[in-house]
C-alpha cells in the first residue's frame, strides 16, 4: 500500500470515521425495511438536520422575529405617549419600521415562493 493511502487510512481511523460508518452501516442493514432514501437515512443517522426542519425552523424564527418587532413598536408607542414631546420623532421612527417590516415581508415571500418552487422541482 502507498504511503498516501496509508495515512489516509491512519487518518479516518484515528478520527473515528471507520467506526462511526461501520455503525450506521450495520444499522441500515439491520434495518427490518429498506429506506426508500439511503442517503437520508444516512445523514439522519450523523445528526444532520433534513431541509424540511431547517425550513421550518427559519419560517418558525422569522415569526418569532417579526412578534418581537410588533412588541417593539408598541413598547415604543407606549414610552412615547408616557414622554409627550416625542411623539413627532416616533411617528417618524414608526413609519421607517412599518415600511422596512414591508420590506421585509416581501422579500420573505419571495424567497418562500422561489424555495417552494426548487422544492416543486426537486420533487419531479
Amino acid at each position: 500500500m502507498s504511503t498516501r493511502k496509508e495515512e489516509f487510512r491512519q487518518t479516518i481511523e484515528s478520527n473515528g470515521l471507520i467506526d462511526t460508518l461501520t455503525r450506521i452501516l450495520t444499522s441500515l442493514y439491520e434495518e427490518p425495511e429498506r429506506p426508500e432514501k439511503p442517503l437520508e437515512f444516512l445523514m439522519q443517522e450523523l445528526g444532520a438536520k433534513s431541509h424540511e426542519k431547517l425550513t421550518k425552523e427559519n419560517k418558525d424564527l422569522q415569526q418569532k422575529v417579526k412578534a418581537l418587532k410588533k412588541e417593539i413598536k408598541n413598547l415604543k408607542s407606549k414610552i412615547s405617549k408616557c414622554g409627550g414631546n416625542e411623539e413627532d420623532s416616533d411617528e417618524k421612527e414608526n413609519e421607517k419600521e412599518n415600511e422596512k417590516e414591508k420590506k421585509e415581508n416581501e422579500k420573505e415571500e419571495s424567497e418562500n415562493e422561489n424555495e417552494e418552487e426548487k422544492e416543486n422541482e426537486e420533487e419531479n
